[in-house]
């Protein structure tokens, strides 16, 4: 990627930034990141923030036929291949790990990126600073030091390869790893219920053994289920999916402080999904799945499922 070139857009939009308040988000800035998660912008959002992400990948040359501001098709397709040319996650979705490649940010660059950026830091223990838009030396620093121990190219500047290495490490026994923590919980005790019969304990304990050797963190879970126009739910998710215009949506809800927002998830009967909600009740090892149907969220009442942490 020609880094000169991306944040020369960078700082073109800093000035949009100045004049009318909004940076590739949906939803303005907030003190912490903690408090407002990660954005993810996907196919069916409307907005100024997916405008700019299409004029940043027309930039870099994956779009050049779209619709401003909507996130059709040929945005998710030019996402996607973003993804792959720079080994990120390949969903279509455009959240901090993708946004950072693309806009490649340095010291004195602002940008509401740089926020999850520093989470992501702190997460990993090396930075200690103030959760803001500001890439300053500290930020700098730590992105330095975080290249040393990934041996990426040191430059303290988070650019594809950075952001590409970054959202699968993890910090285990004081070092920098991507090798994700394996969970040691124990296999339940009883057997349970599948659409196929019973399984054994011995099964049990055999998938989730297999799902821990792959390198895929495995938790126990509590699930529940829950419909777009459930009673006093707005139909829009903590991360801006508007699911009352996608009722298919695989989307789960859960704690942030044990699954992160934005992170893809396998739910035991369930299948693959995002986890891009949050809900009051939804603290600890509990998670709520989005259903299509009120009927299909009540017949599949409440169980105890396995989650596997995809990225």
């Amino acid at each position: 990627m020609n880094n000169k070139r991306s944040s020369s857009v960078l700082r073109t939009m800093g000035v949009t930034v100045a004049t009318a308040g909004f940076v590739l988000f949906v939803a303005p800035h907030v003190s912490s990141a903690a408090e407002k998660g990660p954005v993810l912008l996907h196919e069916g959002v409307e907005s100024e923030s997916v405008t700019e992400l299409q004029k940043l990948l027309e930039t870099e040359g994956y779009l050049d036929d779209f619709e401003k501001g909507v996130f059709h098709t040929e945005t998710e397709e030019a996402v996607k291949q973003f993804q792959k040319d720079h080994e990120l996650v390949v969903d279509g979705i455009a959240g901090p790990q993708t946004l950072g490649a693309l806009l490649v940010l340095r010291e004195g660059d602002e940008h509401e990126v740089v926020v999850d950026l520093k989470a992501k830091l702190e997460e990993l223990k090396l930075f200690e600073g103030t959760l803001d838009q500001q890439y300053d030396e500290d930020t700098t620093e730590a992105v330095r030091e975080f290249q040393e121990k990934l041996d990426l190219q040191v430059d303290g500047v988070a650019g594809p390869e950075t952001f590409g290495q970054l959202f699968y490490s993890y910090l285990k026994d004081d070092e920098i790893t991507t090798e994700p923590p394996v969970s040691t919980e124990p296999a339940g005790e009883e057997a349970r219920e599948t659409e196929e019969g019973t399984e054994t304990v011995e099964q049990v304990a055999h998938e989730e053994e297999t799902a821990s050797t792959s390198g895929d963190t495995v938790i126990e879970m509590e699930a529940t289920a829950y419909t777009a126009d459930c009673e006093g739910c707005s139909g829009v998710t903590a991360t801006g999916m508007d699911l009352r215009n996608n009722r298919e949506a695989k989307v789960v809800a859960v704690d942030p402080s044990v699954i992160p927002l934005g992170t893809r998830v396998h739910v035991e009967g369930y299948g693959e999904a995002v986890a891009a909600d949050v809900g009051g009740s939804i603290q600890g090892n509990k998670i709520d799945l989005h259903m299509a149907t009120k009927e299909d969220a009540i017949n599949f009442g409440r169980q105890n499922v396995t989650v596997t942490i995809l990225d």
